[in-house]
């Protein structure tokens, strides 16, 4: 069986998608890496993203797929790379949907705390931080979409002669 012939238009489309999703993981790094505020009242208070290893695992998987995507972005059309790339994405995104689950349910946690662990909710002491949580988890669930696409498409044109 030879090799598939992909149409330049989708080539584009998934180009494109790759670099909206660097720019999504990448936005959502700078946001999530600028998260930090400090409380005074009514306990002083410094809420960082540095605090919970899953918002560092959350940034670094977002790093990863940032750099990733760039890569491929900038990755010549007729380099032999992209017949591994459909392996990545697939690796990428289920990093990304891991990490962007795991950060979900720690901002739940700082939103409404829980009270059987003794862990109060913090959010209405530092607002800034929250608002730059949840934005920077929103935006790399937008990451995850863009890889999901790639996926989706990647996988109908490697299907596509199978099928007629």
């Amino acid at each position: 069986m030879g090799d598939v012939e992909i149409p330049p238009l989708v080539k584009q489309i998934v180009r494109g998608l790759r670099g909206l999703a660097f720019l999504a993981t990448i936005l959502a790094t700078s946001f999530m890496a600028a998260s930090h505020e400090r409380a005074i009242f009514p306990f002083d208070y410094k809420a960082d993203y540095t605090d919970l290893m899953l918002f560092k695992a959350f940034l670094g998987a977002n790093i990863a797929a940032s750099l990733y995507s760039f890569f491929f972005v900038c990755l010549p059309p007729k380099s032999l790379l992209w017949r591994l790339a459909i392996v990545l994405d697939v690796i990428m995104f289920g990093l990304l949907v891991a990490m962007d689950s795991a950060a979900i349910a720690a901002a739940y946690l700082h939103k409404h705390g829980d009270s059987q662990a003794f862990w109060p909710p913090i959010c209405s002491q530092v607002p800034t931080y929250c608002y730059r949580v949840i934005l920077a988890i929103s935006i790399g669930f937008g990451g995850v979409f863009m890889f999901l696409l790639i996926i989706i498409i990647s996988i109908s044109v490697i299907l596509n002669p199978l099928l007629v």
